[in-house]
């Protein structure tokens, strides 16, 4: 399968068989890094998706899926395809949450090698998922750059991390950014690194497709449809309640992001997750100026989608102070007046257009407050809920990035009852 991006040619197999990577910045020659693999094996786990599995006349596996974000989504798609009966309850809309509230940055950006490739390995899903389900992903790579001297020494981390890798990092330099991507003004780069097979999608439009798809297959998605209480019978899960009634299941997932917590607490289990809090500005189309994806000390991420529209975040949310308290409490989801979220918006975009000038006279469209569901250590949880018989989770950051990749490892392993080991270090048992 081939991902092209405006600068770049990626051809990715199991773990990118055969890479095209980014042009040389000295001689615009182009090299080109084969990797041994068993060419059979990668073809065959790039061909298909889950096998469907032969189910009893009248016992197909009823799932339940809690949460209709792009994880959600991604696992009800896998089940669907291998056989399951599968019933999705979404409490408000489908990619309302944390998916709407995501720049929807695929990449494999960490200091943590295993997690690294973790992340590789999804990308790699994606782009099977991309031409299975007709998604529309951008493959235009991204930049990634600091004019702080700390935050200089993590991207020089990050990038040591990401060149032991097939992420093939190139490191930049102020005039190297300036001449890879001439509509940025990158200033003062005290470190930068360029990634070639990073992508990006419009996390919504996405998400719908991905539903659509698990539906046309015969999944139900109900909302808005909070899930009120989960009922055990010997500890084993025997259905959920809801306000449109009561649904027997053989198996429940927690895909609700930031409401994990509270999920887990129904059935007993405590542990506790953070809600990181972000601002994401969406503009009207302005002139296509770019396709990659944009990293600014780790404080400012910004994109352009096909349609024109600029799309930037902040990354650490607002500064802890009493009149933000609300926002890291979680209970403001939105801002209590047009007026405050058009001050919030504008400034996001003045401090951006500081880097990409083109975004100075750009409208905004929409302002948006999100949370992000942060494990404590910053890995994803995925696994049997610990004591629940019948009962999984998934919850992470950059669930965009990952969602093809777990949704399809939870699928196996609820269907299969057979533990992924390359999962092994992200169970949730390690938090009790």
């Amino acid at each position: 399968m081939i991902g092209r991006g405006c600068d770049v040619l990626v051809i990715y197999g199991i773990d990118y068989l055969i890479r095209v990577v980014s042009p040389d910045f000295s001689n615009n020659s182009y090299s080109i890094m084969i990797q041994r693999r068993n060419f059979l094996q990668a073809a065959a786990w790039t061909a298909g998706t889950l096998p469907a599995i032969s189910f009893a006349a009248g016992n197909r596996p009823k799932v339940g899926i809690i949460g209709a974000g792009i994880i959600g989504a991604a696992i009800a798609a896998y089940l669907v395809d291998a056989g399951a009966e599968v019933v999705i309850f979404e409490k408000d809309e489908p990619a309302s949450g944390a998916t709407r509230a995501s720049l929807a940055w695929i990449n494999p950006s960490t200091a943590n090698a295993h997690y690294r490739d973790l992340r590789l390995e999804s990308m790699g899903e994606w782009l099977r998922f991309e031409h299975k389900l007709k998604l529309d992903v951008v493959w235009g790579g991204s930049i990634s750059w600091s004019d702080n001297e700390e935050k200089a020494k993590n991207l020089d981390q990050r990038e040591e991390v990401l060149r032991a890798s097939s992420a093939a990092p190139r490191h930049l330099t102020q005039a190297d950014i300036k001449a890879l991507s001439p509509a940025m003004e990158p200033g003062d780069t005290k470190a930068g690194f360029f990634l070639p097979q990073d992508g990006h999608v419009d996390p919504v439009e996405t998400t719908r497709k991905i539903l659509a798809y698990a539906v046309a297959k015969g999944a139900r998605l109900l909302y808005p449809c909070a899930v009120d209480e989960i009922v055990r019978e010997q500890g084993q899960i025997k259905s959920v309640r809801t306000a449109q009634g009561e649904f027997a299941l053989d198996y429940l997932v927690s895909a609700c992001g930031t409401d994990t917590s509270a999920m887990l607490e129904k059935v007993g289990v405590k542990i506790g997750m953070n809600a990181v809090p972000g601002l994401k500005i969406h503009t009207q189309p302005i002139a296509a100026t770019t396709r990659m994806v944009y990293d600014f000390s780790s404080a400012l991420e910004w994109k352009q989608m096909p349609n024109g529209e600029a799309v930037a975040i902040y990354v650490g949310g607002p500064p802890k102070s009493p009149v933000h308290a609300p926002v890291f409490a979680g209970t403001l989801r939105s801002h209590p007046t047009q007026e405050l979220a058009a001050m919030h918006g504008e400034s996001l975009k003045a401090k951006v257009a500081k880097y990409w000038p083109a975004l100075q006279d750009a409208q905004l469209k929409s302002v948006v407050v999100g949370y992000r569901p942060m494990p404590l250590d910053g890995l994803p949880m995925i696994g049997q809920v610990p004591g629940v018989q019948g009962m999984y989770m998934v919850a992470t950051h950059s669930g965009v990035t990952l969602a093809p990749l777990l949704g399809k490892y939870a699928a196996q392993e609820i269907l299969t009852r057979e533990k992924a080991l390359v999962l092994a270090k992200y169970r949730p048992e390690r938090f009790l």
